[in-house]
């Protein structure tokens, strides 16, 4: 499968799913190899509260009857991925003020430290259960990658009326109603979205990628390999 090179992918994250945290996982993954065709990738955090309320899919909890499915859902694609998943005891939060503070980092450091921050606060929420909407789960979950002093100047950046308004037309201007969102251009400029860590093999199919769908290896292949 393949065609003309060219184009963009964005994704937009909110540490608060945890398809975000898969999405940004595989995204830093294949982008090496994304951008070989050309293709440039963006990470953007925004937040999915607003997102959900500015389109008007307002926030529900999980139903009873899809409460199995969803933990092993989440359970068995973040072990495919390498990535521990345990379900908060405080869930949902409310997810604007990490939001900001990823926003502020993107804005101000270098693609490092903000590709550091996102699976920092996703480890922290959803792996060992650190409340991020309050500054103390912030300084817990950037230990290690800022000094505790820098961690607060960034925190008070992220308040700012410039920061705020960043996160809100990011959030409202995308038309997201989950996460992770991805917004892709193929090289003849079409544009398609997507909700969801589960639609990259249409998402490659669009930017004209080549990739192999998932398949079975035959028995006599595998022994093969052997």
């Amino acid at each position: 499968m393949g065609g003309p090179e060219g184009g963009n992918l964005k994704i937009y994250v909110d540490c608060v799913s945890p398809y975000s945290w898969f999405g940004f996982t595989n995204i830093i993954k294949y982008r090496s190899l994304l951008n070989k065709y050309g293709i440039s990738v963006e990470i953007i955090p925004f937040f999915l509260g607003g997102a959900r309320e500015g389109v008007g899919n307002k926030f529900e909890q999980t139903p009873k009857w899809k409460e199995a499915f969803a933990a092993q859902d989440s359970e068995l694609t973040g072990e495919l991925l390498g990535l521990k998943v345990v379900r908060p005891t405080i869930w949902p939060i409310l997810s604007l003020f990490p939001v900001r503070v990823a926003t502020w980092i993107k804005d101000h450091y270098s693609a490092e430290k903000f590709e550091a921050t996102f699976p920092a606060f996703s480890t922290a929420y959803w792996s060992k259960g650190i409340d991020i909407s309050k500054p103390e789960g912030v300084l817990k979950a950037l230990h290690g990658i800022f000094p505790e002093a820098e961690i607060k100047e960034i925190m008070k950046g992220a308040v700012t009326p410039e920061n705020k308004k960043k996160v809100v037309d990011v959030t409202m201007n995308i038309g997201a109603f989950g996460a992770p969102w991805i917004t892709a251009v193929n090289s003849k400029g079409k544009r398609r979205d997507w909700f969801g860590n589960d639609r990259w093999d249409q998402v490659f199919y669009h930017l004209h990628v080549p990739f192999t769908p998932v398949r079975i290896i035959p028995p006599e292949e595998l022994k093969a390999r052997l």
